[in-house]
């Protein structure tokens, strides 16, 4: 599997919780950190971005292998010093745990 493969079938794996973030007014994409290490990422408004992964570790690249959410939010890549500006994570695996965990991020930066 060549890497936009890869990323395809990432993307198809999470595509119900892509899909409830955008309907929730995040716009998130599938990607890769480095390493092939899979997260889904939403950029805002302000330059900054929310790297959301499995709870403990990088996202899993196959759902069932899916275990909590983790998120973290960053600052623009030119002001990024290795620290996330809020980071949180719940051992919830359902998308309004994910929605819930959003806003407590969002609230924390």
């Amino acid at each position: 599997m060549n890497y936009q493969e890869a990323i395809r079938f990432g993307a198809a794996e999470y595509a119900d919780v892509i899909q409830a973030l955008w309907q929730a007014g995040y716009r998130t994409s599938f990607t890769q950190t480095g390493g092939m290490c899979a997260a889904l990422e939403v950029r805002l408004e302000t330059g900054a971005s929310l790297l959301i992964t499995d709870a403990d570790d990088t996202l899993s690249w196959d759902r069932i292998d899916h275990r909590g959410w983790a998120v973290g939010m960053y600052p623009p890549e030119n002001e990024y010093d290795g620290e996330a500006l809020a980071f949180r994570q719940t051992d919830r695996s359902d998308i309004d745990g994910l929605l819930s965990l959003i806003s407590y991020v969002l609230a924390a930066a």
